[in-house]
């Protein structure tokens, strides 16, 4: 529905504002009405506190759980062997 003011409702100040007011009143209700049929933004997704370390490493593109480094599964503990470290070259 389409409104137009007469003249005898913007011939004065006071008719004026009320013209304006009316006009305003169904623009704000209108924009409420919109407002409430839009769904609800989702929410953002949360990043790991910390992007590097076992509790952001991924393994073909999957998140893995960060472990106890000092025993393993079968009880085995891991131990640093100084003979058998390779040292190689990224060139």
């Amino acid at each position: 529905m389409r409104w137009y003011p007469q003249t005898d409702q913007v011939n004065s100040p006071a008719a004026l504002q009320r013209t304006l007011k009316q006009v305003l009143d169904q623009h704000y209700a209108l924009q409420d009405q919109v407002k409430g049929m839009q769904p609800p933004a989702a929410a953002p997704a949360t990043a790991p506190a910390s992007t590097s370390g076992p509790s952001s490493t991924q393994f073909l593109g999957l998140p893995v759980a960060p472990i106890d480094t000092a025993t393993l599964a079968d009880g085995a503990t891991l131990t640093w062997d100084k003979k058998n470290v390779l040292l190689s070259s990224c060139n």
